[in-house]
């Protein structure tokens, strides 16, 4: 590659750009689970505390608000997942295309892969 030509370079140095974002990506995405799973987790706690509470009571109403809370903050955590979903599938796709323009390179220059 010490001899690769100033064409594919500059897409070998933008693919490797792309994969660290990628990486970046992912890396969000395994929090994102992370922090869902500990939400959920939140939820299950409270509702089974509900299920062990007085239905009329002042603790009854904070667990209820609490739960919204967390049921709120779920919702949240899911858009946040889903966009993150959508950014990573237009880097998968913006690499498949960068990786075409490198084999369309390689194959001016008389090399295939």
């Amino acid at each position: 590659m010490t001899h690769a030509n100033p064409e594919r370079q500059d897409l070998l140095t933008r693919r490797l750009g792309l994969v660290a974002g990628l990486s970046a990506l992912n890396a969000q995405a395994l929090k994102l689970t992370q922090l869902l799973a500990g939400l959920d987790m939140e939820v299950l706690r409270l509702e089974l505390a509900l299920k062990q509470t007085p239905a009329d009571g002042e603790l009854a109403r904070e667990l209820q608000d609490e739960l919204r809370t967390a049921h709120e903050s779920a919702e949240a955590e899911i858009e946040r997942q889903n966009q993150c979903a959508e950014r990573i599938e237009t880097a998968e796709q913006e690499i498949e295309a960068l990786d075409r323009l490198l084999q369309q390179a390689m194959e001016r220059e008389g090399r295939t892969s």
